[in-house]
């Protein structure tokens, strides 16, 4: 028999894209799924859209609080051996869940499974894709984790007995959430990797952009905390966070905030004065800045032109 897999789907006010989302669930070659909508306090007609699937999954309603809440609602009524987090305007390959459980299957040693993502525009067109070099690393991936981010969200599947010994989303944090919990999943587990496109993330307006500030705040944060529950991982300190100014240096440069953008440089290298992602970044400033501005809209943004974000529409503050 099957493993029982539970999809969660935290919703906000989204609601045309909250059914498309649904229904990638519900086209899954593999069974048995249990799907768990977490509507959280919505005011559009997501309950209204979601009432003509009321016999195959489960519609909860709960007061605004925040997709980490949602998350965190739906993972207590999971009863799944297997959990994936899927936002409320991502869909799911048909084949995604089969091949996910398959990898995990045949692999015990792995606590939790991603893929690389499409990503698509509002109206579901591919605009771009994510399968970066350091996605594609697996095992005990912590060391370079702590570094960057690279695990698209809405990917993972997740031995559910993981996350009951690493806890659930930390819902004091919003834009970083995943990655914390990523991290704490792999400092504990080894991480596996299907380098196929089985998730299709949606690129959408920017969060992140209006609230930089915030986002990195969030960030240091999650740096804070891992560092003080991973003593034996100090060595990694300065350099994290000389990764961290430099993201945000590249983030402010797309915004043309060139005074923050010093600011995030001069930041990195104090943090860690021969980096040289960095000094290929500056390099690159003064020889060929619109180049590199269209080079990390690629690269931050998903696609190249406009300014959009990978930061979810139906992520509630």
């Amino acid at each position: 028999m099957n493993p029982l897999v539970s999809v969660i789907i935290p919703a906000y006010n989204r609601s045309w894209l909250t059914v498309k989302t649904v229904e990638s669930v519900l086209n899954q070659t593999y069974r048995p799924i249990e799907i768990i909508v977490v509507d959280d306090g919505s005011t559009d007609d997501t309950r209204e859209q979601l009432s003509r699937y009321a016999d195959k999954i489960q519609y909860v309603y709960k007061e605004n609080g925040g997709a980490c809440s949602a998350r965190n609602a739906g993972l207590r009524l999971a009863k799944g051996t297997y959990v994936g987090f899927l936002d409320c305007d991502d869909l799911y390959h048909p084949e995604k869940v089969g091949h996910s459980i398959r990898y995990l299957e045949e692999r015990p040693q792995m606590g939790f499974v991603h893929t690389a993502a499409d990503f698509i525009d509002e109206g579901g067109a591919v605009v771009g894709g994510y399968d970066h070099p350091k996605s594609r690393q697996q095992g005990w991936i912590t060391r370079r984790f702590i570094l960057g981010n690279h695990i698209c969200n809405s990917t993972p599947l997740i031995r559910r007995l993981c996350l009951e010994k690493v806890g659930a989303f930390d819902e004091t944090i919003f834009t970083p959430a995943d990655w914390d919990l990523w991290l704490r999943l792999s400092a504990v587990y080894q991480v596996g990797y299907i380098p196929r496109r089985l998730t299709q993330y949606r690129v959408s307006q920017s969060y992140v952009f209006k609230n930089l500030e915030l986002a990195q705040r969030e960030e240091k944060q999650v740096l804070e905390k891992f560092f003080d529950s991973h003593p034996h991982l100090q060595d990694l300190r300065k350099l994290a966070w000389a990764n961290m100014h430099l993201r945000y240096a590249q983030c402010y440069l797309l915004k043309d905030d060139l005074l923050k953008v010093k600011e995030e440089f001069s930041l990195c290298l104090k943090y860690f004065p021969f980096h040289l992602k960095a000094w290929l970044f500056l390099g690159y400033f003064f020889v060929a800045r619109r180049n590199l501005q269209e080079c990390l809209r690629k690269k931050i943004l998903g696609f190249p032109g406009g300014c959009h974000s990978r930061t979810k529409l139906c992520q509630s503050a």
